[in-house]
């Protein structure tokens, strides 16, 4: 039996590896035919990646380049704002009759409460805007001194001030919070102002 088990040995093992070697060479010479009909598609995508590694890398610069520019813009527009927003002043005896003027958003009193960007001016004891600079002005308070003008802070945008006269209020937004001071001491000096020229005497009928 031993000698039977000895001879068995010999080819039983040596089939098994061979078995085992066919089976390995079949899986790989699969793989390579499959993986071979992927070369040209394979070269393609990699000629394709290289181009994208260049793109990508000029549009990093471009990007950086981009960001340089609009921290400098951010940064001369603020100074320019900040320019323009030191020479809004109030003039109650400017010659002209004009106490300030200048870009103001007005909410509307339809039922949207849109809100319209307009060109904002106090004259004659007057609150008038025009849509554009040579448009005939439309009067929103006819007399200030009929008025009250107070800061808004519980609405949907910042910088807002409300006039508020006997038939109806107008909610107005500055561009800024200093923008929002001013004209509402604007506001409160022509409110003055316009009492000292005229005494109160002259509204009691």
């Amino acid at each position: 039996q031993i000698n039977v088990l000895q001879a068995k040995k010999k080819f039983e093992i040596l089939d098994a590896m061979l078995s085992f070697m066919h089976a390995q060479y079949t899986f790989f010479q699969q793989g390579y035919s499959l993986l071979h009909e992927l070369d040209p598609y394979m070269k393609k995508l990699a000629t394709e990646l290289d181009q994208l590694v260049i793109d990508s890398a000029v549009e990093k610069r471009e990007m950086e380049h981009k960001h340089a520019l609009i921290q400098q813009r951010s940064l001369s527009s603020f100074q320019d704002f900040s320019y323009d927003d030191s020479k809004v002043e109030f003039n109650v005896d400017a010659p002209n009759g004009v106490v300030m003027e200048g870009y103001l958003f007005k909410r509307a009193s339809n039922a949207f409460k849109t809100w319209n960007r307009r060109w904002f001016s106090i004259q004659n004891s007057q609150l008038v805007y025009q849509k554009k600079l040579k448009d005939v002005l439309t009067v929103v308070v006819e007399d200030l001194r009929l008025c009250t003008v107070k800061p808004c802070e519980d609405i949907e945008r910042r910088f807002c001030f409300e006039v508020v006269s006997p038939t109806k209020s107008c909610m107005l937004q500055a561009d800024s919070e200093k923008l929002r001071q001013a004209w509402i001491q604007a506001v409160q000096a022509s409110i003055a102002s316009a009492y000292r020229e005229s005494p109160d005497s002259y509204y009691i009928e």
